[in-house]
């Protein structure tokens, strides 16, 4: 599926994600959070300049929750790309959104890039931390994403518009051979 898709940057939120992914897919590792499984892969031949994971702020009694982040440059586009995989708890979810936009912001700033956030939200749009994410940023995604409702969407910055995105198309079998999500696909341009 992964190759299939033949992008030039991945944000993947995986469980056991591990160095057989890039044999597997052909992509380069950027930057992994082993911790919560997410994950940023680029094609070879994009510029990573710089990688990060942070964990987020722990909860008691919930999963400790991480983000990874790669500035990465590809045919005249620099962006910040961070995966993240939010909590069930909603109260966590909307605490985590806005330490995400913190510190995307942040190194976003630092490396003249323009955000681009991709993550399974664990919440339907209109919800708090799905609202505070589109507040800033344009959403990207339509239909379906995980058990009929549509839960996981790319976000993008100012001077970047997704020219195409929703999910991706593929034969059912191979969707779900692939994982319980359906993946989400943003071609990006700058404007």
């Amino acid at each position: 599926m992964i190759r299939a898709l033949a992008a030039d940057v991945l944000c993947v939120q995986e469980r056991g994600l591990g160095a057989a992914v890039t044999r597997l897919t052909g992509l380069d590792l950027a930057c992994h959070a082993r911790l919560s499984g997410v994950a940023v892969l680029v094609r070879p031949g994009v510029h990573v300049l710089h990688a990060e994971h942070r964990r987020l702020r722990w909860f008691p009694g919930l999963e400790r929750r991480s983000i990874a982040m790669a500035v990465v440059e590809a045919e005249g586009l620099r962006v910040a790309a961070a995966s993240f995989h939010l909590d069930l708890h909603a109260g966590a979810r909307l605490a985590h959104a806005v330490e995400i936009v913190r510190r995307v912001e942040s190194v976003a700033a630092r490396f003249d890039a323009v955000p681009v956030l991709a993550g399974d939200l664990n919440e339907l749009p209109g919800a708090a931390a799905w609202k505070h994410l589109a507040s800033r940023y344009a959403e990207g995604g339509d239909g379906a994403t995980f058990a009929g409702k549509r839960i996981d969407a790319i976000f993008t910055g100012r001077g970047m518009v997704a020219v195409a995105r929703g999910v991706a198309a593929a034969r059912e079998a191979d969707l779900d051979a692939a994982s319980d999500h359906r993946p989400v696909v943003a071609d990006l341009r700058s404007i």
